[in-house]
Order: C-alpha cells, then sequence, then structure tokens
C-alpha cells in the first residue's frame, strides 16, 4: 500500500528558495516552498563545509547536493521512464566527484538515489578531502559498524511489584488491546495490504510465521537490478542456505552487506545471502508482521501462541548485518531500496551514535517525506540519562523504549533443605544435582574457558550477572560439564529469559542473596531446576526497562525521547534455527523469548502499520502524533517511581478501538510535519549540511527554525529564561468539526498558558497555538520538570509530555561584526533576579606563530616515538578570559593536529579533525604556562605551518565596550539588548568577549568575532 503523501514532483524542495516571499498565515500550517526558477532540486544544498573526520578502514559515505529521486520524481514516480533519467543522471554527478577527486568509478563501492543521492567510496583521507571540497558534494562522514539492539539475558528492567493481570493465548496482542471484537482485529484492521520493511539481519524464510495463507495480496513484482529480490539459495558459500521462493508474506528478501564483506568478511558459518543467521532479523520480523496464531516451541516445550502485532502485512527483509554488525554504507543502502520497493513501514532495531546529520539520518528523512513510517530502538544503555542512540533521536522518526508485560516465562530453583526460589526460565528443567558457585569454580561471573570440570560437571552452576550474557555464561557451563546455570542478577536489575545451552533460570537480587546464604550454609547441597511454564511476570506493568535508553536527547535537547514505549522484555517470537555463532543461542530452535529496546521497535512498527491500513493517507508524522497523543502514560520506572518522559516519553502504546474517540485510529487532533519542518529544525540543531540563506528563506515563509518550534506531539524545551514561547499547529483529522479546549498540567516552578485555549476547526482545517511559559521565582535552573498539555473536546483527549528547563540567562554563544570601527548587539534573557552586568574584554586581533613539524611514525600523540612528530610552542595563559587557536592547510596530504597540555603535561583540550582545519577554544583557563603541540599526524620532513592565536585578557580596558543594557537590576523573565561598539580593530578576523554575570556570578559568554 503506497500511501499518497502531497510532494512537490518537480524540483520539490530546493533549499535556495529563491523568489519564496508569502508567509504562512497565523492559522494555517507553512505552505510547502516552492523550488526556485531553473533550479534543479537540492534539498541540501550548501556543499561540505565540516572537516571529513579520519576513517580507520578509508571508507566513507558521501551525500551529493541535488536531492533523490524521492524528491525530484515523487515517491509515487520512482520506476517511471523519467525516474530512471533522472537516476542516470545522479549517477553521472556521482562519477564526476569521484573523477574531480582524482578517483575513479571503481572506488565507489555502493550508490544511492532513491531515498539518498550519494555513494560509498575506499579511498584514503587525502581523497575524502578533495570529495568534500567538491561543489556538489554536501557531505562525507567516515563508514562505521552499527550494531543491533540486543539486550542479554538477566541485564533488564527492576522489580517493582506483584501483578495479578490474567494471561491469554496472545499474550502480547491481547495486552495492547488487539483482540477483542470491537479492538483492532475485531474491526479488520490487521495491516492486509500494508508492507513492513525489516531492516536487520535477514530472515528464516521457510519460518511459519512468515508462511504464505490465504486472503493475502499477490506478490508485487520488485525490481531486481543487480540485486536478487528474493536472495536465497547461495549454498556455493554455505551448503544449509537452501534455495526459497518468496510468496504472498514474505514478499522479499534483499542482502545488503557489500561493504562488511569487504571490510569485515563473512564466516563460513554464516550465510551470504539474506538468510539469518542471527535470529534477531527473525524475531524483529515476525514480532512486527508475523502471522497470527502459529503455535510456538521452544527447546521442546509447547509456549502457546503468538501473533504478529500486523498479522496480515506482507514483510520484505533487508539484511544489512552481520555477526559483527553492520557497517552504514550498507543501511543506507538498505533503506535507499526500501523506498524503491515501495515498503509502507520500516522497523530500524539497530543502535549507533546519535547524529540528526549521518547517511542514515538523512535518507531516513527522505524515506519519511516519501511517506514511511519509522520505528527505531532507542538502544540498550539505560540507565543513564541521555543515553539514547541513533537513529530514534531523530525527529521524523519514531523512537521507542522498552516496557515489561505480564507473560513471562518462569522457572524454580528447588534447594535440598532450603527455600525454593522462582525466576524467568524458558528452558527444560534438570534432574537434582550439585549446587555450586561458579565463584569457587574459578569464575564468578562464569566466562568462557574459565570454570574448572573438576567443580563444574554435574552440576547447577551459580554465576553473577555481568561480563557476558546468560547464552555466554551457558555456553561456559557447557564447556566445563555443567548441567543447568543460575544466573543471579544485581540489585535494580529484573528478569529476562534466553534460550540457553543448559536449563538456566535467572533470579531477581533478594533471592540472590538467599541462593548465596543457602549455599555458605549448604556446601555440597543439591538443587534442581523446574520450568514453571508461560506464567506471569512478576513485575507490575508497563514498567521501564533498566536497559531502556533515556532521554535527555544526547542531539537536540528540545525533543522529548524516546517517543513512547512498547513491551520489549521477555518477547516470544521468530528465530533462526542455524545461528552463525553458540552466543546467539543453541541451533535448532525456530522461536526465542528475547528483551531489548530491539524488541520494543517492531511492536511499534506493526502497530504504525495497523494506523497505515486504516489511514492511507496519512503522513508519517500523523501516526507518530496518533501514538504518542493516545498513549497511555501510567508507567513505572525501573526503580518503582513514576516514569517521566525521558524514561517513556508519552507512555506505553494503546491504540485503543478503532470506532472509539480518542483512540489512536481517531485522535480528533494532529500534530503533523513535513520535510522543510525538519529542514527548520536542522537549521537549529546540526551540524546542518543546509546553507544559512536556506534557514532565512525557510523561516520568511513561516517554517520555524528553533528546535523547540518543531510541530512533534511532545513538548519540551531546554533552556528557559525566566520565559519563552513554544509554536505548534494542531489539524482536525476527526471528519467531522471539532471544538477543544486546551488544558496544561504545568510542570512545577512553571506557569505555562495557550493561546488560543479553544480551537474550533472545520474538518481537515488547522490552527496555529502559542504555549506562553513563565519560569516562577522558585523554579530550579538546570533541573527538567515535567508535565502535560491536552486538548479535550467532542469526546476527544489529545495529550502532550511537557518538559521544561529552566536557566538563569540565555546569550547568543557568538557574534560577528565588520570593519575597523563598528556597533553590535547582544539579546540576553534572564531567568533569575539580581544585578546585571555585561563586562567586555578585547578585541584582539590574530598573532601568527609559523614552525615547521615532521611525521609522527605510530600518527598518535602522545607516544615515545613523536621526536620530529611533534613541535612544542610555550603559551603563557596567565590573565586570559578566552584562548583560541586555528591551524589550517590547503593541501590535501597534510593534516596537521593540535594539542594543548598544561604544565604537568595532560592534554586539556585537543583539535584533531581530518586535514588541517583546526581549532581550540578555552573559556577561562587556570593561570599559568601551557604548551601548544603542533602534531605531524600526515606531514612530510619539514612541513611549514601557521598557528594563529587570540588570547583576550581579563582586563576590560581594550576597544570592545558596552554602551547599553551592560547594567542594572533584573527579574525572572526580563530581556534587554547589550548595545557593544568598538573601533581600531586590525585587518583580518579579531576576537572579543562579554561576560553575563548577575550578582557577581557568571552565567553565560558571548564570544565577539569581528572582522577588521
Amino acid at each position: 500500500m503506497r500511501r499518497s503523501i502531497a510532494v512537490v514532483a518537480t524540483a520539490a524542495c530546493s533549499l535556495a528558495l529563491a523568489g519564496t516571499t508569502s508567509a504562512a498565515s497565523a492559522g494555517a500550517a507553512p505552505p510547502e516552498p516552492a523550488p526556485p526558477a531553473g533550479a534543479a532540486g537540492s534539498a541540501i544544498a550548501g556543499g561540505a563545509t565540516s572537516p571529513v573526520a579520519k576513517s580507520p578502514d578509508d571508507r566513507y559515505v558521501v551525500v551529493m547536493r541535488q536531492d533523490p529521486l524521492v524528491r525530484s520524481a515523487g515517491a509515487g514516480r520512482l520506476h517511471t521512464a523519467a525516474a530512471s533519467s533522472r537516476a542516470s543522471v545522479l549517477r553521472a554527478e556521482q562519477d564526476a566527484a569521484l573523477r574531480s577527486a582524482g578517483l575513479s568509478r571503481a572506488d565507489k563501492e555502493q550508490e544511492y538515489t532513491t531515498a539518498l543521492n550519494g555513494f560509498a567510496v575506499e579511498t584514503d583521507l587525502a581523497g575524502a578531502q578533495r570529495l568534500a571540497r567538491d561543489p556538489a558534494v554536501a557531505l562525507v562522514v567516515p563508514d562505521a559498524l552499527r550494531q543491533v539492539d540486543r539486550a542479554s539475558a538477566s541485564s533488564s528492567a527492576a522489580a517493582a511489584a506483584k501483578t495479578s493481570t490474567s494471561l491469554s493465548r496472545n499474550g502480547l496482542n491481547d495486552y495492547l488491546g488487539l483482540t477483542d471484537r470491537d479492538e483492532a482485529y475485531g474491526s479488520g484492521i490487521t495491516g492486509s495490504g500494508v508492507v513492513v520493511g525489516v531492516i536487520d539481519t535477514g530472515v528464516w524464510p521457510e519460518h511459519p510465521s512468515l508462511a504464505p495463507r490465504p486472503g493475502l495480496p499477490a506478490r508485487p513484482v520488485l525490481d531486481e537490478g543487480e540485486r536478487s529480490a528474493c536472495a536465497f539459495g547461495n549454498t556455493a558459500w554455505n551448503e544449509a542456505d537452501v534455495a526459497f521462493a518468496c510468496n504472498t508474506k514474505l514478499i522479499g528478501a534483499r542482502e545488503f552487506l557489500d561493504t562488511y564483506n569487504a571490510a569485515t568478511g563473512l564466516r563460513d558459518t554464516e550465510f551470504d545471502s539474506a538468510r539469518d543467521d542471527d535470529g534477531h532479523g527473525t524475531h524483529t520480523s515476525t514480532t512486527a508482521a508475523g502471522n497470527a496464531d502459529v503455535r510456538a516451541t521452544v527447546l521442546g516445550a509447547d509456549r502457546g501462541v503468538v501473533s504478529g502485532i500486523a498479522p496480515d502485512a506482507q514483510v520484505i527483509a533487508y539484511k544489512a548485518i552481520g555477526s559483527a554488525g553492520g557497517y552504514a554504507s550498507d543501511l543506507v543502502a538498505a533503506i535507499d531500496q526500501a523506498v524503491a520497493d515501495g515498503v509502507d513501514v520500516i522497523n530500524f532495531s539497530l543502535g549507533g551514535p546519535p547524529n540528526t546529520v549521518s547517511p542514515e539520518a538523512i535518507a531516513l528523512l527522505f524515506a519519511a517525506d516519501a511517506g514511511v513510517d519509522v520505528a527505531a530502538s532507542v538502544g540498550n544503555a539505560g540507565p543513564n540519562p541521555g543515553s539514547i542512540g541513533g537513529p530514534a533521536d531523530l525527529p521524523w522518526v519514531t523512537g521507542v523504549g522498552a516496557t515489561t508485560f505480564p507473560t513471562s516465562y518462569g522457572g524454580t530453583l528447588e534447594l535440598d533443605r532450603g527455600p525454593s526460589l522462582s525466576g524467568a526460565s524458558i528452558t527444560p528443567g534438570t534432574p537434582v544435582a550439585p549446587v555450586v558457585d561458579g565463584a569457587a569454580a574459578g569464575s564468578a561471573p562464569c566466562v568462557p574457558g574459565a570454570l574448572d570440570p573438576a567443580v563444574v560437571a554435574g552440576a547447577i552452576v551459580v554465576c553473577a550477572e555481568g561480563a557476558v550474557g546468560a547464552v555466554v555464561k551457558s555456553i561456559a557451563v557447557e564447556q566445563a560439564g555443567g548441567l543447568g546455570l543460575v544466573v543471579t542478577s544485581r540489585p535494580g536489575s529484573t528478569l529476562t529469559t534466553a534460550s540457553t545451552h543448559v536449563p538456566t533460570l535467572v533470579l531477581a537480587s533478594d533471592d540472590a542473596a538467599t541462593l548465596r546464604a543457602w549455599l555458605a550454609r549448604r556446601p555440597g547441597g543439591t538443587g534442581r531446576l523446574v520450568s514453571d511454564g508461560v506464567t506471569r511476570s512478576p513485575v507490575a506493568s508497563p514498567t521501564v526497562a533498566l536497559f531502556s535508553g533515556r532521554g535527555e536527547s544526547p542531539t537536540a535537547g528540545d525533543l522529548v525521547k524516546p517517543d513512547l514505549t512498547a513491551p520489549g522484555v521477555q518477547v516470544l517470537a521468530g528465530a533462526s534455527p542455524s545461528p552463525a555463532d553458540p552466543g546467539f543461542g543453541p541451533a535448532g530452535q525456530l522461536f526465542q523469548s528475547m528483551s531489548g529496546a530491539s524488541m520494543a521497535s517492531p511492536v511499534v512498527a506493526g502497530l504504525s502499520a495497523l494506523l497505515a491500513q486504516a489511514h492511507p493517507d496519512w503522513t508519517p508524522a500523523m501516526v507518530r502524533s496518533a501514538l504518542v497523543t493516545t498513549a497511555d502514560s501510567r508507567v513505572r520506572d525501573s526503580d518503582g517511581s513514576t516514569a517521566d518522559p525521558f524514561d517513556a516519553g508519552s507512555g506505553i502504546a494503546a491504540l485503543g478501538e478503532p470506532a472509539s474517540k480518542g483512540s489512536a485510529f481517531r485522535p480528533g487532533l494532529v500534530y503533523d510535519a513535513t520535510f522543510p519542518d525538519y529542514l527548520g529544525f536542522l537549521c537549529d540543531e546540526g551540524p546542518s549540511p543546509f546553507p544559512a540563506a536556506v534557514c532565512d528563506d525557510l523561516e520568511a515563509i513561516g517554517y520555524p527554525t528553533d528546535a523547540q518550534n518543531l510541530n512533534q506531539p511532545s513538548i519540551g524545551v531546554e533552556e528557559v529564561p525566566g520565559r519563552t514561547t513554544v509554536l505548534r499547529w494542531v489539524t482536525n483529522v476527526s471528519g467531522a468539526r471539532l471544538k477543544a479546549t486546551a488544558s496544561v498540567d504545568a510542570p512545577q516552578g512553571f506557569a505555562v498558558t495557550v493561546s488560543p485555549s479553544t480551537v474550533d476547526l472545520a474538518p481537515g482545517a488547522t490552527a496555529r497555538v502559542t504555549l506562553s511559559v513563565v519560569a516562577k521565582s522558585s523554579v530550579a535552573t538546570g533541573r527538567w520538570s515535567f508535565g502535560s498539555l491536552t486538548w479535550r473536546g467532542d469526546g476527544y483527549e489529545v495529550r502532550s509530555p511537557v518538559a521544561l528547563k529552566g536557566t538563569d540567562l540565555r546569550a547568543p554563544a557568538v557574534v560577528t561584526g565588520d570593519g575597523g570601527s563598528g556597533t553590535a548587539s547582544v539579546p540576553v534573557e534572564i531567568g533569575t533576579r539580581g544585578r546585571y552586568e555585561a563586562v567586555p574584554h578585547g578585541l584582539v586581533p590574530a598573532v601568527t606563530t609559523t614552525g615547521t613539524v615532521g611525521q609522527d611514525p605510530d600518527q598518535s600523540f602522545p607516544s615515545p616515538d613523536d621526536d620530529a612528530g611533534v613541535t612544542r610552542l610555550p603559551v603563557d595563559l596567565t590573565g586570559v578570559a578566552h584562548a583560541r587557536w586555528t591551524l589550517e592547510d590547503d593541501d590535501a596530504d597534510t593534516d596537521l593536529d593540535l594539542y594543548l597540555l598544561d604544565a604537568s603535561g595532560e592534554v586539556v583540550a585537543s583539535s584533531a579533525e581530518a586535514g588541517t582545519a583546526e581549532l581550540i577554544d578555552l573559556a577561562h583557563p587556570a593561570p599559568g604556562t601551557y604548551s601548544l603541540v603542533v602534531h605531524g599526524w600526515a606531514a612530510a620532513a619539514d612541513t611549514a605551518f601557521s598557528v594563529r592565536s587570540w588570547l583576550v585578557p581579563t582586563s576590560s580596558d581594550g576597544s570592545l565596550q558596552v554602551t547599553s543594557g551592560g547594567s542594572g537590576p533584573v527579574r525572572v523573565g526580563d530581556s534587554r539588548t547589550v548595545g557593544l561598539t568598538w573601533s581600531g580593530a586590525a585587518p583580518g578576523p579579531n576576537l572579543g568577549l562579554v561576560e553575563h554575570l548577575v550578582d557577581g556570578r557568571r552565567l553565560a559568554d558571548t564570544l565577539v568575532e569581528v572582522t577588521g
């Protein structure tokens, strides 16, 4: 089902935006920008302006300026003759960029034209730098590995309280409210006609959850091109890779391991095809869209029936992950193909560094523009704050955290003359055997190779959580001759299960302490493991898993992430019976229980598929809004407290009944956002490949360029300096006239008012609303506070989480000016009370120091062989308020780096970008003598360098002066403009500083950069 998304089918949203002068009306969303006359589409115009980071593998991904086909041709015209011709033009421009950099088409490893205009290339740093200088190139970044977001058993959510929730045959689907007569399935909403693309480790195509069934749509004809659309049967690599014909359920399966094969290489136990040799991809595919009511057997035991969330959706699997991970270039190729294949939903249960501008981020942005809903896991680095990984940090992606749900799989350790201890287990039991401590056998966490067989043979081994996961612990026990495994959790952890190589039980920390006390009393005592089958979870559900990534967003503090949560603990779904690594689980199993943010993401992908069937005309942002604003906020955190929006987003996904007002199917109001909205967000939350003029033009026609004003269904403001305003647009999707009134549960310490407080909208109409936020005098600055905004009316209730953080003062980090004499102004917003003072320092001109440096043999600093590879320049920072050093060189074959060392030789600051485009800024350094080191990472003998430095003094008697607004009493919510003047600025760049103080306390700095 290809949803009809409004896109400009010609030059699309070219961000030069020439001639676009119409402003958005106050009562409507901004218009789609028109392309400039005669311009080719260019959504990321501007060229690569940032230095290229070094790639350890000499592999890079290059993003071109010109739009990919989804913008230049339109999402519905990807397979026309015109699109094919346009793709040829894009490829020719890519090849021209290669030639201009002294490279050949043979260096291009992969090329993209549909969701990204770019290519992957193998070249050295110098070649990457030459590519980056090409005006047709927007971005060059190193290729890098990503990993699936799988949590190991015994490292999950904290136990909070007992639950009495009843179980039924489809525990997950029942819990999500999908199975009753008036719910989704009973209303005929099962994902029929929707295609779910799963980018992962591949798929086991013969899996019963992916078998063809009557009533499914015909298998569409997928473009084969140079890559098979049903890539199975490579018996030349692995004889177990039998041929398979895709069908009406698994309509396609493609392999994208080009870079992986070249850089890492498949092992002979892996499949060089789309066949899954891990199990992760089969699990996520069958969770999102596996067939209904498939009987699951795990290690010989019947575990009931399982159903995918969208059981009648069709599936295309994209294998872009090998056993060691997946490269960004392969993942982009998979995204590119998924959009070309016409998928409606993408599940992306993969983790990488958060980054608003990466190849995957840009490709997923264009995928969203093509109408593709994307669900992504937030990662398993919780519960630390700011631990969300990419691409779940992106506003055009639904970032999903993991919670518990009532269905569990249990077991019991029955101890001789001791207690019976219950925990999590999906494995069979054991006979009565000695119970021994792993520590006594040589390894408390039971690391493979460290257990003494003389102690372990024939025993049940007690192993501490940590070091390795439960599956690997079970390998260690099996190798040493043990019969069973008990994993004892740390305080705060709860219980997850895994298919292990010996019968395994995971105990909560309290029961672990009881067991260890029994071991101390009863050395040589015996016990047995007993399987309890399908049980109730020992924790109150939903509880956020301990491992689930937490906000605030590490890339954009004004975004509330995760967006929402879904069950991700002990999810039973498909497996690969032929794992390439024993650490993935035992062979021969078609089902497994897994935990991780990876398991929660396909739940939301499946829910998105159901909404896509019900509303084929909705944009991805509308789908996300419906999910977020109707989620159930009654979620506990892993410590038993109430979860806040940085733990659980808006809550746990809950679709509700299709016919009921206020359900995700009928949310009443939605917060929509389209391609230009996200570009406006990137103007604020780069690093952005877009030129400043683009942002000015976007703002001129009504698109916000402040991240806090992006039309998300949640509301976040990272800095509230006393008062601020937040913009949102709500659209009526009820199908009838809708009148709704806003009510605010204001975050503690803030007052929030909404204007207009009531909207009265015709069907399809949009209203702009303003939230006025005022910090009270009691607000704790620097700390987040949470609340909500809810629209109620005509039976609808549309709830958005609100996250606010106060700040004592907000001022721009940099202001600029021109001329030997001139003026500038600094806007200042106040979030505290007292006496304000603006203190100027400087201006100072650049001081140039020249010298020579040679090659550091091992390219590592500091190291014993530095010798001629470093040149040290003494620096006295006594009386310095701000120090800056720059080092530049146009020679693409030279790469010099800068390091600043204190008197003890410790590195206090550095700049080691690719090439020689280095910058160190050091605010308020400790007085003393330092050494500035010029390091020859790639340098010929006696390579000349030129370092420019600016040492802005702590004194205030320079040419930079405050002329107005520089002192006086202030209160919370005040704003003022500080006027600046200067004279006698030297030719070239000059640097000054304005310190912002309240009652003598420095709250912020503004650098003043003047070109004399």
